[in-house]
């Protein structure tokens, strides 16, 4: 009988189990998954690109699996914008680029709240201006990842601790390992173009759109960009390992970003409820940039899904 794969060795590390599924996830690291592993034809198989044990010692989000993305997706324009007549100017946070990135909160240690074999509950605070500049709006954020035979669940929710109402968007960035004959599957309405710096330009449709429907291969496409019109589920697979995973996600988590560098050994596929700069773009309307308005005292949560599946 195949069994679950071992997990990382690292004191950062959390782990749980179930079935031959087994998930590692770095508190310390932005609440990062560390690795997400299985078991697909008596093999042991990542599901997600896992970390390097460098990357676990750097406590680099960017080298992990997948990290949260709060409070908001992608970057923000010189990281700047006005919201309700509030201006909001947020530091760099990338070296990069010069544009707010990702939010915070995968830059920041997170706390185990509750550990069970096959689930784990993260809690964030974000004490908003009091934080040193960043994000002003304060808010509470937990993720629960929850581990079947079947597969992982992770929800996310945040909680809006101010007097005033926030800005929100949510999403997770997963890594997903690349082989020369990887496939996306996904249907989508539309893609937004961009600029040198990722800036989204327009709306419209591409051979990616169109390619997306029966299957993209990641090697034909350099892309990082936001999908619009999603209906919430994509299944990436791996000819070469005979294997496939099955990404489905609730709303309001809309919006689907694929990210395929050149000459990397990997690709990411994040499931997200906002478009690049949205809260610069808002007039034009929640379809086309999602994003979302929480009350003070008002929870949010969102949810998506990784099953490993028949190819």
């Amino acid at each position: 009988m195949p069994t679950s794969p071992t997990a990382l060795r690292s004191p950062d590390v959390v782990t749980i189990s179930a079935g031959t599924l087994t998930l590692d996830v770095a508190p310390q690291v932005g609440g990062s998954i560390a690795r997400f592993a299985g078991v697909s034809g008596g093999r042991p198989i990542d599901w997600l690109r896992p970390a390097t044990p460098e990357a676990l010692a750097a406590r680099d989000p960017l080298g992990m699996a997948s990290f949260p993305l709060i409070p908001y997706c992608n970057r923000i324009r010189d990281g700047r914008f006005t919201f309700e007549g509030r201006e909001v100017a947020l530091p760099a946070n990338y070296h990069a680029s010069r544009h707010a990135i990702h939010g915070d909160a995968w830059q920041r240690p997170w706390t185990v709240v509750e550990h069970g074999p096959a689930m784990l509950t993260l809690a964030f605070v974000h004490e908003g201006e009091r934080s040193g500049g960043a994000w002003p709006f304060p808010y509470v954020a937990r993720q629960i990842f929850e581990l079947t035979p079947a597969g992982l669940t992770v929800r996310m929710a945040v909680a809006n601790t101010g007097r005033t109402t926030m800005p929100l968007g949510l999403g997770h960035h997963p890594y997903l390992p690349r082989t020369p004959e990887t496939t996306i599957t996904a249907t989508v309405d539309a893609i937004w173009a961009t600029d040198a710096e990722v800036m989204p330009t327009t709306l419209k449709r591409t051979r990616e759109t169109e390619r997306m429907a029966t299957g993209l291969r990641v090697a034909d496409a350099e892309m990082d960009n936001n999908f619009v019109g999603w209906d919430r589920t994509a299944i990436v697979r791996w000819p070469e390992r005979n294997a496939a995973l099955r990404l489905s996600a609730d709303a309001p988590l809309d919006f689907l970003v694929a990210y395929t560098p050149a000459h990397e050994d990997f690709f990411c596929l994040e499931p997200v409820g906002n478009c690049t700069d949205w809260p610069n773009l808002t007039h034009l309307g929640t379809a086309q940039v999602g994003g979302m308005v929480l009350a003070p005292g008002e929870t949010t949560e969102v949810r998506f899904r990784l099953e490993p599946t028949c190819p």
